[in-house]
């Protein structure tokens, strides 16, 4: 005998999550698999912290930015949970385009009317002493950045699902999705079960490509392991505390990111993409890689003095990624009951709500609020 459900999600990371809470706050009887343990999940939304941000030039992903916060403001409301703290954020841009690059970023956040302020070097350094900047640094900073407690996020997500009754199965890999052109899908999970629903939405990480495929869908996606570490302060270590120290971006020749000392005795930081790509999700390792300390500690000598003492936690962690690193926001062909989610590219936890409250659109209505034409499958030639 089949469960029947109004909508299925598959994948309980922070996408997944999220998605079922807002289809079963909208009265759809709703049901979540994970194939771990929402205790231990083994995707990309493991970890205590995620950074927060409106300031982008793109004005799509600000939107998706500008839903997010309102969405996770409604989260806390309903759960008691403080989720978002607002610090601020700095975008800094070095080299010969950084000065462009900040103005591109500064007439965007000016045409929404969103506050900001911009650095050269010289005044970067008056006002955040811990950074040493060359003569071709720039920066914008913005007071709505911030840090996301990831945790309490996904536990918060969780909660709220199961108030408005949705269906939590733990321990639950999917085997098998068996779309109907009569608008159900069957769906059936290894330990034996088989479910129904009207609507599926699957956001399953790492493993989307096999998932994809098995439906006719290929993706150049490549799944790649990436590293954060925390250092603890040399000195001034009052310096590094969230009221001084802004979370911020680095783009130079590398791109590297990074927290005040919030959820521990020191700041976190990790270069953004770094390139270790893996041929098979058995060869990820929760081993760090020390020459990855080596060369985070190598920037902070050089950019953060004061925070490049003892580095004493990093954890590993994946990313999905597409070639031009925007997200995949589509349905599968022939089947408009299936809305998927791909390509988080390591930057889709801040704005996650928004891209449940649309995936649940295009299951639903097969359109969406948001112009997400961008994040179409057709713009890859595959």
């Amino acid at each position: 005998m089949q469960d029947m459900f109004d909508a299925i999600v598959i994948g309980g990371g922070i996408i997944g999550r999220l998605t079922a809470w807002l289809f079963a706050k909208s009265g759809n009887h709703t049901l979540l698999l994970e194939q771990d343990s929402l205790a231990r999940p083994r995707g990309s939304s493991r970890g205590i912290s995620r950074m927060f941000g409106e300031s982008f030039a793109d004005n799509l992903y600000y939107q998706l930015a500008h839903q997010s916060r309102s969405l996770w403001q409604n989260l806390e409301f309903e759960t008691g949970e403080k989720l978002l703290s607002l610090n601020g954020g700095l975008d800094i841009s070095v080299g010969a385009d950084a000065r462009e690059d900040i103005k591109g970023i500064a007439s965007a956040l000016k045409s929404r009317n969103s506050q900001f302020e911009i650095f050269d070097s010289a005044s970067l350094r008056r006002r955040y002493p811990q950074w040493q900047c060359d003569s071709k640094t720039y920066a914008i900073y913005s007071p709505d950045s911030g840090i996301l407690e990831a945790e309490r996020c996904m536990g918060a997500a969780v909660l709220a699902a199961q108030e408005y009754g949705a269906v939590i199965r733990e321990q639950s890999r999917v085997t098998s999705i068996e779309p109907f052109r009569l608008g159900t899908v069957t769906v059936k999970v290894a330990t034996g079960e088989t479910y129904c629903t009207r609507k599926l939405v699957i956001a399953a990480g790492p493993w989307m490509p096999n998932i994809l495929k098995r439906l006719g869908v290929k993706l150049p996606l490549r799944v790649s392991q990436e590293q954060t570490v925390y250092f603890a302060p040399r000195c001034n270590a009052e310096l590094f505390q969230p009221n001084n120290f802004p979370v911020w971006e680095w783009s130079g020749s590398d791109f590297v990111y990074g927290f005040p000392m919030f959820e521990k005795d020191g700041i976190k930081i990790a270069f953004h993409g770094d390139g270790h790509y893996l041929k098979n999700l058995k060869d990820f390792s929760h081993t760090p890689s020390k020459s990855v300390i080596k060369r985070l500690r190598s920037f902070l000598n050089k950019h953060i003095p004061d925070a490049a003492g003892e580095a004493f936690v990093a954890a590993t962690c994946l990313y999905t990624n597409t070639p031009d690193e925007d997200f995949v926001i589509d349905t599968i062909p022939g089947f408009p009951q299936i809305a998927y989610f791909t390509g988080c590219s390591g930057h889709a936890f801040h704005c996650a709500p928004a891209i449940g409250e649309t995936l649940m659109e295009l299951a639903i209505d097969g359109k969406t609020t948001l112009d997400i034409s961008p994040f179409s499958l057709k713009r890859f030639k595959v």
